[in-house]
């Protein structure tokens, strides 16, 4: 943003808060403290994303992404630069989506990403929703690493070998965790992800048999790939 506009953005967004502040102020003062909950509560969300955001610190605006046919690129500014290989690439996601709760109400109020990369000689760069559009690289990064690494994971499960995705191991016999021990293919039913968990289900088992946080299952779409085609 051309450093003008970047200063109008600032001046409207902080009167706006302002405005948004002082309302739940008065309300709370003369209405009632429950009347003035909303407007304090987005006025105090408004400023976090306001701090947050690349138009509000030039640091954050300099950082841009760049997506390859080979590979990915994070420019951090100030000359510092990350790469790597989608076939090398080990790629972790968090996304978290932020909720209202009220009189078992669930409004959702806002939804954040951080993609977590690693080269092969340990780098790493985090690359979050700060970044325009992660709706739009988020499946490109997972789908490159994805097409790069399935069919290796695949012929390395057919030839005996047992592949490690976080807690849970693969092999050609099931899946397996260090809690749970293994569970056969024939006998797992499902193995998807909901509520920032990947579940592990089992034939006849209202429960999932083993549960992880979706952050903690590296290449996941490439973990989902290769598991959808050892069971049923």
């Amino acid at each position: 943003m051309k450093e003008k506009y970047r200063g109008l953005f600032i001046a409207a967004s902080l009167t706006g808060i302002a405005s948004l502040a002082t309302g739940g102020v008065l309300l709370w003062v003369h209405i009632s403290w429950w009347v003035a909950w909303y407007p304090l509560f987005f006025s105090a969300l408004s400023s976090g994303a306001l701090l947050n955001s690349p138009n509000f610190r030039k640091k954050l605006g300099s950082q841009r992404l760049h997506l390859f046919e080979r590979g990915l690129l994070v420019d951090k500014g100030a000359g510092k630069l990350f790469a790597v290989r989608w076939d090398q690439a080990v790629h972790y996601q968090e996304t978290v989506q932020e909720v209202i709760i009220y009189k078992d109400t669930k409004t959702p109020l806002n939804t954040t990403h951080t993609s977590t990369l690693v080269a092969p000689n340990g780098t790493r760069a985090q690359i979050s929703s700060r970044f325009a559009d992660f709706g739009t690289w988020l499946p490109l990064i997972s789908e490159a690493i994805a097409r790069a690494q399935a069919q290796k994971v695949w012929e390395a499960v057919h030839e005996g070998h047992k592949v490690s995705h976080g807690p849970f191991s693969v092999d050609a016999a099931g899946i397996s965790t260090e809690r749970e021990g293994v569970l056969p293919w024939s006998a797992v039913a499902s193995i998807d992800v909901g509520g920032g968990f990947v579940a592990v289900r089992q034939h006849g088992q209202p429960k999932a048999w083993a549960l992880a946080k979706v952050e903690t299952v590296p290449n996941l779409l490439v973990f989902l790939t290769v598991t959808s085609n050892l069971y049923g």
